[in-house]
């Protein structure tokens, strides 16, 4: 019998109503869970980030939709990232959520995000060890960031990456 106290995350994962929504599931510091939903072009974005991401970078490193990572404020699920070759090997094959933050962190912004939750995000996600964010307009304008506050013309990992995904 487990003896830890089962975590929101945890929870999350094995309830099978939860995986049956079409919900991004994410956690708090509090140990809540929180649910995000999303359009049909939201997916369409993550894809066409994702793939453009492989156009430009090959087959270096791993590059996932939707990757939980954990970070002081609960367990995010940010939806594109991309993690070196380096830190993609210390990943776990039975790790709940990714103790190691990838490199690259890309949220698409949806008419639910507040400027404050992406904000808060972004500090975590840096705090965590990522070394760019990248956020994407319902538009597909993107925004790259290299700290918290500082943003860039152009990302540093991936320079031929577009200021546009079409």
């Amino acid at each position: 019998m487990d003896t830890q106290p089962a975590t929101a995350w945890h929870r999350a994962l094995r309830d099978p109503h939860l995986q049956q929504l079409p919900y991004k599931v994410e956690t708090n510091a509090h140990n809540q869970i929180l649910l995000s939903p999303h359009p049909p072009w939201h997916s369409t974005m993550q894809v066409r980030i994702s793939d453009m991401l492989r156009d430009r970078l090959g087959e270096r490193g791993l590059r996932a939709v939707e990757f939980p990572v954990e970070t002081p404020q609960g367990v995010k699920v940010p939806d594109v990232v991309w993690l070196s070759d380096e830190r993609a090997s210390q990943l776990s094959p039975d790790a709940e959520a990714s103790p190691v933050m990838p490199n690259l962190v890309v949220e698409v912004l949806s008419a639910s995000n507040t400027e404050a939750e992406m904000a808060e995000k972004c500090v975590l996600y840096f705090e965590s060890g990522a070394t760019e964010v990248w956020t994407c307009a319902p538009e597909g304008t993107m925004t790259f960031h290299t700290a918290p506050e500082e943003q860039a013309e152009a990302s540093t990992l991936v320079p031929a990456f577009p200021a546009v995904v079409k």
